[in-house]
């Protein structure tokens, strides 16, 4: 009798073991559809640039696309090319926000807001999730999401740009009140490219 005891409770024991496992593996097996990774490099073989050893990177495209995901680029390919990699633009995509001509940075994420979403409160809330702020397209408000720089600042980067785009991070201390020390603050969260 005790033998069938055991028995019985081994039969339950395994039962929910394979429910455990079955239930890891189907968890494991949708993440690996969140992440689409490519090893395909798609460039176009009329650009005179191109060499055997550019550089791949790797971009993070999320929101009103087709095919959200992570997908590989040839270094200087640009957002557009995500977009396109990605399936497109859904219909709702909102994209007056979005330099399609700007080059990928490596480890970046794109997000294509849909027109329902605010646009300032999406930039001010998830700025820190995002990839570096270029200083050369960003709006006042998302400068002023920086260390130091507050609506002035702000404001004389805007004219200064409108002038004469920066060529340089450090050129950013050409601003009237912008020192080293604010530039410390902020040279490893922005861009000008």
């Amino acid at each position: 009798m005790n033998n069938s005891i055991y028995k019985k409770g081994l039969a339950v024991v395994l039962i929910i073991s394979l429910l455990i496992m079955m239930a890891v593996g189907i968890k494991l097996s949708s993440k690996e559809h969140e992440i689409n990774y490519t090893n395909e490099i798609n460039y176009d073989e009329n650009v005179e640039n191109y060499d055997e050893s550019t550089s791949c990177i790797f971009v993070d495209i999320d929101g009103a696309v087709v095919n959200p995901g992570v997908y590989e680029f040839v270094e200087g390919d640009r957002v557009n090319d995500a977009i396109i990699k990605a399936g497109g633009l859904k219909d709702a995509a909102y994209t007056k926000n979005i330099n399609k001509a700007r080059k990928l940075l490596d480890g970046e994420k794109i997000y294509i807001m849909e027109e329902k979403e605010n646009y300032d409160d999406f930039a001010l809330n998830n700025i820190v999730n995002s990839s570096k702020i270029n200083i050369n397209t960003a709006s006042k408000e998302i400068l002023m999401t920086l260390p130091g720089i507050g609506e002035v600042y702000a404001v004389r980067i805007v004219e200064y740009r409108n002038v004469n785009l920066f060529s340089s991070i450090e050129e950013i201390k050409n601003i009237e009140g912008i020192g080293d020390k604010t530039f410390e603050k902020i040279k490893n969260l922005i861009v000008v490219n």
